[in-house]
């Protein structure tokens, strides 16, 4: 049985390839955290374009119900964003189900967060049509098959950095002589 590290730097490898201190791999196989805050940041933002677009396109409110307040799509989209951050943070290379598990958990979280913020502006009767609105809604489509791609890309950096990718090097940055 191995001894705990004595730090967090010490449980971390170099990735493949490099020898800058930030471009670390965890040992077990994970990429870490910035790939999945770029992958949520990237859907979050990803998100708040295709609502727009469809919302100007096709004349519809992202969340219809009048009851549910300003906050409900926002809220949602944070708490969403959050879920995915945390459960790319944790992907490993056999993490295939990763893509679905994202989209399950942004439409879940989605659902939900509008729900309670509804129900919390203005009683059951707002909470429950917004929830039902929501789960038959394109947004919520179009959100979880964004959140699918994001998860799709956390799932092939993991990867690549299994199988021992690292960051891409011009020639001039090699160690030693040209």
């Amino acid at each position: 049985m191995r001894a705990a590290p004595a730090c967090a730097a010490a449980t971390r490898r170099p990735v493949a390839g490099t020898s800058r201190s930030w471009a670390t791999a965890a040992p077990d196989g994970r990429a870490g955290l910035a790939p999945a805050l770029l992958a949520g940041l990237g859907w979050a933002a990803a998100v708040v374009a295709a609502n727009g677009l469809i919302s100007v396109g096709t004349g519809l409110e992202v969340v219809p119900v009048r009851g549910a307040g300003p906050l409900a799509e926002p809220l949602g989209v944070a708490v969403a964003a959050l879920l995915i951050v945390l459960r790319g943070a944790r992907a490993t290379s056999r993490s295939v189900l990763l893509p679905l598990e994202t989209a399950l958990l942004a439409a879940a979280s989605l659902l939900v967060v509008a729900g309670f913020v509804a129900l919390a502006m203005n009683g059951p009767g707002d909470g429950f049509l917004t929830l039902g609105s929501a789960a038959v809604s394109a947004f919520t489509l179009v959100d979880a098959v964004l959140a699918a791609v994001a998860g799709l890309v956390v799932l092939l950096v993991v990867r690549a950095r299994a199988a021992g990718a690292g960051r891409p090097r011009w020639p001039w940055e090699e160690d030693g002589d040209p």
